[in-house]
């Protein structure tokens, strides 16, 4: 007698194929082109990117490696940020600017959320009192003013004239 598979023993007799066929089909359509985006990826690789190489002596090597701990880079790393700078005509920020730089920006959005906090409770109370805008002598225009100074006492303390600039067609895997 012969039986019928239906449920769970039709789904294993159909090499686990869980879902429907359509959903199957979709997800094939969907690796088969990532297969291709992968393959075409590929073989367009070794025509955008060239490898560079060069021989130095132990002393650079060592002079080399000793500025990048420094700056808390890979050796890598530091030779490409080197050569940009010089082909930039800028100066080389090191890890503590980087690190001054990580800390200004934390306390400038902290600065702006506080700013903006302070603009809309000065709107709300406008409302309520039936005007347009906050006092300049109210509570949260002072605060206001006090986190303006702060912002550019910020700002002035760290003018060093070193920037940092991320520009799209010079983005690297480093």
């Amino acid at each position: 007698m012969t039986q019928k598979t239906n449920g769970i023993g039709k789904a294993l007799s159909d090499g686990l194929r869980l879902s429907s066929d359509a959903s199957f089909e979709r997800d094939k359509i969907t690796e088969l082109g990532r297969v291709k985006y992968r393959r075409e990826y590929w073989q367009g690789y070794a025509k955008r990117v060239r490898r560079i190489f060069g021989t130095v002596t132990r002393a650079e090597y060592e002079a080399a490696k000793q500025r990048a701990d420094n700056a808390g880079r890979s050796v890598w790393g530091q030779i490409w940020a080197e050569s940009s700078a010089y082909r930039e005509q800028t100066k080389l920020s090191t890890s503590e600017i980087a690190e001054q730089q990580r800390e200004l920006v934390s306390e400038l959005r902290r600065i702006g959320s506080n700013i903006n906090q302070l603009a809309r409770l000065g709107h709300v109370q406008a409302r309520k009192h039936g005007g347009l805008g906050a006092s300049a002598n109210s509570p949260i225009g002072a605060e206001a003013m006090h986190q303006m100074e702060r912002l550019e006492a910020k700002v002035a303390r760290f003018d060093d004239g070193i920037t940092i600039r991320v520009r799209a067609e010079h983005l690297n895997d480093h």
